[in-house]
């Protein structure tokens, strides 16, 4: 069988969404060291360096273009794999298996990346297209100006209804994350019972509780600092 035909099959898709779902793991925590720079009391000159960094990289810009094709790739291999398995199955279930058959994350896998793919979206349009391509004013440190990231961040999180709409998305994303690493080390056959204990520990206080709570606490911070 050739690879084009193999990532075709629900096998092949699997894979492709573990990989491409396990790489996307490794990017939030660097996302989110940077992004933390946003509560140090400087003035926004840590984080607005750290931006500038991440824009004028080569490599960088090279990472951020493929984690895009990355994130997109990986949406629609799993919706894919969303309708397949229900197409597979046109006639419902007369009773609901529930948890005999499959975890609670795993049956909202579809609605929980929908959710985060429509706030990745959003994410992107406020942020990561002011910084490329927005007329965000300028700030001077150290004699080198600098794009002023912070001062747009901060003016964004006065807004209540963003700060909700950035608490639900990481709500999805952690829902997501749960589920999405332990079914990677699945798809890839690398649960074992001598290490699934840590998988578990992995998958639900790192991914699924740290991660996303200190994703969720920077814009709640900002909200609570402008209204004081």
């Amino acid at each position: 069988m050739k690879w084009s035909q193999f990532f075709n099959t629900s096998i092949g898709k699997k894979l492709l969404v573990g990989a491409t779902g396990l790489f996307l793991c490794s990017f939030v925590i660097v996302h989110l060291a940077g992004n933390l720079a946003l509560l140090k009391d400087d003035g926004g000159e840590a984080f607005n360096v750290y931006a500038a960094f991440m824009s004028h990289n080569g490599l960088i810009q090279f990472i951020a273009w493929g984690l895009k094709v990355v994130i997109l790739l990986h949406a629609i291999l799993a919706l894919q794999l969303t309708f397949r398995n229900r197409a597979a199955r046109p006639v419902k279930y007369a009773i609901n298996p529930g948890n005999q058959t499959s975890s609670w994350f795993s049956r909202q896998m579809a609605i929980m990346g929908s959710i985060l793919l429509i706030f990745l979206i959003i994410h992107l349009k406020d942020f990561w297209y002011w910084m490329h391509y927005g007329n965000l004013e300028p700030v001077t440190y150290n004699g080198e100006e600098y794009k002023n990231l912070y001062l747009a961040v901060q003016v964004a999180f006065r807004e209540l209804w963003l700060v909700i709409l950035y608490v639900i998305g990481m709500i999805g994303l952690s829902f997501h994350l749960v589920h999405g690493f332990k079914s990677a080390f699945q798809t890839f056959g690398l649960n074992h019972v001598k290490y699934n204990g840590l998988i578990n520990f992995v998958g639900v206080w790192l991914f699924g509780i740290l991660i996303p709570i200190g994703f969720a606490i920077i814009p709640v911070v900002i909200y609570f600092k402008s209204i004081q």
